[in-house]
């Protein structure tokens, strides 16, 4: 078990490395100082995976005391602020729209190899992102259903998905960041309410919400359920 999930993590990890690396080499091939914000952005995808990992360890290996339930809450706290940010990456795939830049005004872009490094860099982008979220949330999922069982284990398991879903909207376009809600969380506060109750917002929060909620919960059934099928699965 401790193989495999350090296997997918290290794919992840070089995946992540290819994916920037790309981004440098279309910098140094176009001459244009773009995508700087990609590691940050994808160091932040990185940043629960780090948290889940220290919170299965907690949990599994302190023995039960009021200390360890308090690093628990704080941790698992913590893992849920800065969830958004792995499938967060999804919404960077509108890059490649704006900064590639066409050869020649009459030409298909599509037939130009430079659009096509542009849009890997955000596909690979993407799918690193809602893969370690993926990662992250069968951990915790995994320690809910040990402890509270698998009813309740999958109801705050789709609770989160819909809680990051709002995130991701709120990341996007209202651009707060995971650490304001500790720093800035009475006009967090504000902005949720506002938008909640203003209609025009409304109509696009609800889709788009919907939406980022949707690839990522069929995502996470896709890899649950093939875990499943794994274990099931007796190969001789």
């Amino acid at each position: 078990m401790i193989r495999s999930h350090f296997a997918i993590l290290l794919l992840l990890l070089l995946g992540t490395i290819g994916s920037l690396s790309l981004a440098s080499y279309l910098r140094i091939h176009t001459g244009r100082q773009i995508y700087l914000f990609l590691p940050w952005d994808m160091f932040l995808a990185w940043v629960p995976v780090g948290l889940v990992l220290l919170l299965a360890c907690i949990a599994t290996t302190l023995k039960k005391s009021m200390g360890k339930r308090v690093l628990v809450i704080l941790i698992g706290l913590a893992w849920l602020f800065f969830y958004p940010n792995s499938a967060y990456l999804i919404t960077d795939l509108i890059h490649p729209f704006v900064h590639y830049r066409r050869p020649d005004a009459g030409m298909n872009f599509t037939r130009d190899i430079e659009f096509w490094y542009h849009l890997s860099i955000f596909f690979s982008a993407a799918l690193i992102g809602l893969l370690l979220g993926v990662w992250s949330l069968y951990i915790v999922h995994q320690l809910m259903k040990k402890v509270y069982g698998a009813i309740i284990g999958w109801t705050i398991a789709i609770f989160i998905l819909l809680l990051s879903s709002f995130g991701i909207y709120i990341g996007r376009f209202v651009r707060w960041n995971s650490w304001d809600l500790l720093l800035k969380p009475g006009e967090i506060i504000q902005d949720t309410v506002h938008m909640l109750t203003d209609i025009e917002q409304l109509r696009l929060i609800l889709p788009f919400s919907t939406l980022i909620f949707a690839v990522t919960l069929i995502s996470y059934l896709v890899v649950y359920f093939f875990t499943l099928v794994g274990k099931d699965t007796n190969l001789k």
